[in-house]
């Protein structure tokens, strides 16, 4: 047991080394727009239980009542809840077997969705997860929002500071109601 997390800790401080060496290359530009003018939403989880789907599901709906695209890629660590939610036409799935040595993911549906152009990504994820920081990091969306912490600077444009006891359904409204409180005028972001 100790060797396995001594070289899982090795993997994650190799991946934290490529993720800041790709982040220093990645030179897209960043504006930030109020949330009620946003047309494309992109929203990262981790998928750890069926009420964390629930309450993504729910917010995704809530999304696309308010006339969004939506697109929700989840990280699924349990392969056996994966084969419970079938990917749906807003929705995609990867697993570890999806991310590389050092938990960079590499399938074309994480591609596609770093190469979206999205309004705002939303990461939903209450914990550290380095293959959704290289998605965030890496993202082409106009605007990256994400949990707040040192090590997520360079990944997220907007980080909103959690309380450790806090829901996800709690920080999916803390989100609603920061981007919603910004201008109608577009902001670019340094």
């Amino acid at each position: 047991m100790f060797i396995i997390s001594m070289l899982n800790k090795i993997r994650t401080i190799i991946g934290n080394y490529f993720l800041k060496a790709e982040l220093s290359k990645n030179e897209n530009s960043r504006k930030v727009t109020n949330f009620r003018n946003a047309r494309k939403i992109g929203i990262l989880y981790t998928l750890d239980d069926i009420p964390d789907y629930e309450t993504v599901s729910g917010f995704v709906s809530q999304l696309q009542h308010d006339h969004k695209e939506v697109k929700a890629l989840g990280f699924v660590k349990n392969k056996l809840l994966i084969s419970r939610f079938l990917p749906k036409l807003s929705y995609d799935f990867f697993t570890l077997k999806d991310v590389n040595w050092f938990y960079k993911p590499v399938n074309e549906k994480v591609r596609h969705f770093i190469e979206n152009d999205f309004d705002f990504l939303i990461d939903l994820s209450l914990k550290d997860s380095l293959p959704l920081k290289f998605i965030s990091g890496l993202s082409h969306a106009w605007c990256r929002i994400g949990r707040f912490s040192r090590e997520n600077t360079a990944c997220y444009d907007i980080m909103i500071d959690l309380k450790s006891s806090l829901t996800l359904n709690e920080y999916i409204l803390q989100i609603t109601h920061y981007l919603t409180m910004i201008n109608d005028d577009e902001k670019k972001l340094q």
